[in-house]
């Protein structure tokens, strides 16, 4: 579990922060005001502040009474008792002012004299002041906050405050601008913060060197080194503290302190001196000795920084002006200073924060894409535009003297600059490509080949030679010699291939593990060091931890689809234990995308395939179902003194609907028609069982029509389900006495058409619909039969035929339908009420069976 930080550890930080970032603002609002002039002060007059003597006289003609070499007792009547005074008459000092100065000959005689005060020049030349703000502002600022992020980043890492220490010193420099800071207890704290930066900043540097990463051999020999120096520089700056305040506000609270002082600052200015030599020695001797390969990226990422960024003020600073070059007057080589200056502020931020380090190279590489990527276009813009201006719109203007051709140029100009930020590869990218070619030959060829992959993973349909593929070219070109893949199998992920030197087992990961659940949160790679490890790696269950250390796991790169996780590859760590680049996380994102992709279309493909099969098969099971079911409807027998037919339409090609005739030995005709509830092989099945039962309860005897109903419906009701039931109309006819008995069970109504007549008559139900209770009455009624008598039998599917909107044919439209027909043979009243349900339907699809029967009483 990650260690809860203490809240006096954020207290002390953010005090820090208040007091550092307080200081750096008022002497950036000090800074501006004093170096542009703005309150309009003067300058200093030629004494020695320290000391009270006059070093010089200036003005034309100078001052009477005074000369070098006279001690300042007071300024403007106040006694002179430290710098302190001299700061608050500047501070509210004008130019051509007059300040009073009483001073003392050497003869011992005093006197006052008035001394004009001076303006400073109104010139202020550009390339001072953009140095001055980048030197002197942004940097100091911009080594605040990186500071300030590292130790947010590491509040319990002890280094990461010896880096805000050592990153605040930069500050420091502002304090040439501490004359034209306001006078009063705010000018103490300024002064107090820059003397405590200037003493305990190079002893950080040293405890950093020799703690950094690991401890260094020489703080192991000598461990009382680092203490003995930190306390002498301690006693030192304290010695400093007093000195400082006395040179400031007391000159008598400290006897001798000019000599103290002087002694004071030689042995701390050694002392600072000690501490770097130290701390470069020890960053030497690590580099040779360090334990881990991490170790040593890490003090190499520190050398390069700290030798461009501390080594470069040296040199240009401190060397060249001894051969004769000025740095403040070569303005481009200070700039190129300040430059190198911020690597060292990011170089510590980056060896401490970040997990694992990147070699110097990688590095490299990454930021010089980054500056590449984000100033290459703007200034080549930025460029082109000042040369379209200059060379073209405005000789054209000056030439013409005509407004219109400035508009004209303005819009070209403008035109041009939205055309290349459109252009589809920038001089950017060309100029990075052409870096990566001539001096990153490995990366670029990694990148090549694994881009080129990427592509070629949507392109492979095997599942099994895609992950082979991918697998040996990742290995390939990371040097990777530990793979594995995860594909999901039901609600876990089971390891089916490795790649060289994996591991082949049983190993899994559920689909609700935490490193699972991670990759599908962020659908990115996941980097796993087991020293820092991230929180779903430390709450990870036991199996999930076994399973990724058997594995050798240091990246999980998801294989995601469009809607979920089809897989998860596990990469070890490299051969050259470097750790996995942000480019290199990319490349292996788009990998992931691509192969998850491919899988996933290949599952779809192979799920399509096993459904048309699947499909086919029941395609053909209907089939064999609906020749079984038209078996099952009988054909039409011949009856004297009877016309027969019907016909069942299926809507799914085997359906619940039922018809039948049964002709009985004694000459009788049983007449059947039935809707199961439901359709398709459901209904079909239980429409085969009442079939079957029907068929075996009603012989030659079969008189009692309701007796029959009652047990058809006993035996559907222990045959089927709860919800399932059928209506049922049945009847016998006798042609002898032209009756029609029967049993309405829940049926549609029949229809008996009569000659000349347009009223039908109507068959209602004598009972429910049978199967869907076990014990039920059913009542028996008879028709009186006249010759020329049309029966109509039908399903619902008929009555009930639909349109697209849902608008039904009705019963009344088939009566209709069926007396315009009268006339016509049983077989074409048949085809002509289908064809009416059809028309009327005008193409919607069929929802529902449809059947009819239809039996016509001859006139003989």
């Amino acid at each position: 579990m990650r260690v809860r930080v203490p809240r006096a550890v954020y207290g002390l930080l953010i005090l820090y922060i208040a007091i550092s970032l307080g200081y750096q603002l008022s002497g950036d609002v000090s800074l501006i005001v004093g170096y542009f002039d703005l309150r309009h002060q003067v300058h200093d007059f030629p004494f020695s502040v320290d000391e009270a003597v006059v070093t010089g006289v200036t003005g034309n003609p100078p001052p009477a009474g005074i000369s070098p070499g006279d001690t300042v007792e007071t300024l403007n009547g106040e006694p002179y008792t430290g710098r302190a005074v001299w700061q608050a008459v500047r501070w509210y000092a004008h130019p051509d002012d007059t300040l009073r100065v009483g001073i003392r000959k050497p003869d011992g005689s005093r006197g006052t004299v008035g001394i004009p005060l001076r303006g400073y020049s109104d010139k202020i030349n550009p390339g001072d002041v953009i140095y001055i703000v980048v030197m002197e502002i942004i940097i100091p600022l911009l080594c605040l906050l990186v500071g300030y992020w590292v130790v947010l980043a590491r509040p319990l890492d002890l280094n990461a405050w010896f880096i805000l220490v050592i990153l605040s010193y930069p500050e420091a420099f502002i304090a040439v601008s501490t004359f034209n800071c306001w006078p009063g207890f705010w000018l103490v704290l300024r002064l107090y913060w820059h003397m405590i930066l200037q003493t305990i900043a190079p002893a950080a540097l040293l405890w950093f060197g020799l703690l950094f990463p690991e401890r260094s051999r020489i703080d192991v020999r000598l461990p009382w080194f680092k203490w003995l120096v930190t306390g002498i520089v301690a006693v030192g700056g304290v010695v400093g503290l007093f000195t400082e305040y006395a040179n400031w506000y007391d000159r008598s609270f400290v006897a001798d302190r000019l000599a103290i002082d002087a002694v004071d600052t030689s042995v701390l200015n050694w002392l600072y001196l000690i501490c770097i030599v130290v701390y470069w020695v020890v960053i030497f001797d690590k580099l040779r000795t360090a334990s881990t390969p991490d170790a040593r990226r890490r003090l190499h990422v520190l050398f390069i920084g700290s030798s461009l960024g501390l080594g470069n003020p040296l040199i240009v600073w401190g060397i060249l002006p001894r051969f004769g070059v000025d740095p403040a007057q070569v303005q481009w080589l200070g700039y190129c200073s300040a430059i190198f200056l911020v690597m060292f502020p990011l170089s510590l931020a980056y060896v401490v924060v970040v997990q694992r380090a990147l070699d110097v190279k990688i590095l490299l590489r990454m930021g010089t894409r980054y500056v590449l990527a984000k100033t290459t276009v703007f200034l080549i813009q930025f460029g082109l535009i000042l040369l379209l201006v200059f060379r073209v719109a405005l000789p054209l203007v000056r030439r013409h003297n005509d407004s219109g051709l400035l508009i004209v140029s303005a819009a070209m100009v403008f035109g041009i600059v939205i055309r290349l930020n459109f252009v589809k590869r920038s001089p950017g990218d060309r100029v990075r490509e052409w870096l990566d070619r001539q001096f990153f030959r490995e990366v670029y060829n990694t990148e090549h080949v694994l881009s080129e992959l990427a592509v070629q993973a949507r392109s492979i349909s095997d599942p099994a030679a895609l992950i082979q593929t991918i697998s040996a070219r990742i290995s390939e070109v990371l040097h990777v010699p530990q793979m594995a893949v995860m594909l999901r199998s039901g609600d876990v992920f089971r390891l089916q291939a490795a790649g060289p030197g994996g591991i082949e087992g049983s190993i899994f990961l559920a689909e609700k593990s935490l490193p699972v659940q991670h990759l599908v949160r962020t659908s990115a790679p996941a980097v796993l060091y087991r020293d820092q490890p991230e929180v779903w790696f430390e709450e990870a269950g036991g199996h999930e931890k076994r399973a990724l250390n058997e594995l050798n796991a240091e990246v999980l790169l998801p294989l995601a689809g469009r809607n979920r996780l089809m897989g998860v590859m596990v990469l070890g760590p490299k051969l050259s234990e470097e750790p996995y680049s942000p480019g290199d996380l990319r490349l292996l994102a788009s990998i992931g995308v691509q192969a998850g992709l491919g899988l996933e279309v290949n599952e779809l493909a192979h799920s399509l395939a096993d459904e048309a099969a699947k499909h086919q098969r029941v395609q053909r099971e209907v089939e064999i179902a609906r020749e079984v079911q038209q078996r099952l409807f009988p054909e039409i027998p011949i009856v004297a003194g009877l016309e027969l037919t019907g016909h069942c339409r299926p809507a799914l090609g085997v359906g619940g609907d039922y018809y039948d005739f049964i002709p009985l030995e004694d000459g009788r005709l049983a007449i059947a028609i039935g809707d199961v509830s439901g359709k398709g092989i459901a209904a079909a099945l239980l429409m085969a069982s009442l079939r079957a039962s029907l068929r075996g309860i009603v012989d030659a005897g079969a008189h009692d029509l309701a007796r029959i109903v009652r047990k058809l419906n006993r035996l559907v009701h222990e045959a089927s389900t709860a919800n399932r039931y059928a209506t049922f109309f049945f009847a016998i006819y006798d042609p002898v006495e032209r009756r029609l008995h029967y049993v309405n069970a829940g049926h549609n109504a029949p229809m008996v058409l009569r000659h000349g007549r347009a009223e039908a008559i109507r068959l209602e139900a004598c009972g429910p619909v049978v199967g869907l209770l076990k014990d039920v009455e059913y009542e028996e009624a008879c028709l009186e039969m006249a010759p020329g008598d049309l029966f109509i039998g039908y399903t619902d599917g008929i009555s009930e035929a639909m349109t697209v909107d849902d608008e039904e044919w009705g019963e009344e439209r088939l009566q209709a339908t069926a007396l315009s027909v009268f006339d016509l043979p049983v077989g074409e009243i048949l085809e002509r009420l289908f064809l009416g349900a059809e028309d009327f339907a005008a193409g919607a699809p069929q929802y529902d069976d449809m059947t009819l029967l239809i039996l016509r009483v001859s006139g003989k």
